[in-house]
């Protein structure tokens, strides 16, 4: 896995996440009932803190690859 590998993922996660916000709330024009808010509250604010806490884990995993491409770069 490349660094290049970790940050398209990274990125790709971020504009998902974008796009799903987006779409959710252009359906409150056609559906705005319990059964929506529930739904909400339940499957969609979770995935926020949920795609944060595993970009934070991506970027550090990204620090890792970064320090040993440069340890083996270095015994060359």
């Amino acid at each position: 896995m490349s660094l290049t590998d970790v940050h398209t993922g990274s990125a790709r996660l971020i504009d998902a996440l974008e796009q799903l916000q987006v779409c959710w709330e252009q359906t409150t024009q056609s559906w705005n009932d319990e059964a929506r808010h529930h739904f909400e509250e339940e499957h969609l604010e979770p995935i926020a803190p949920a795609i944060r806490q595993t970009l934070d884990a991506v970027n550090r995993l990204g620090d890792v690859l970064a320090r040993a491409e440069r340890d083996c770069g270095e015994d060359r």
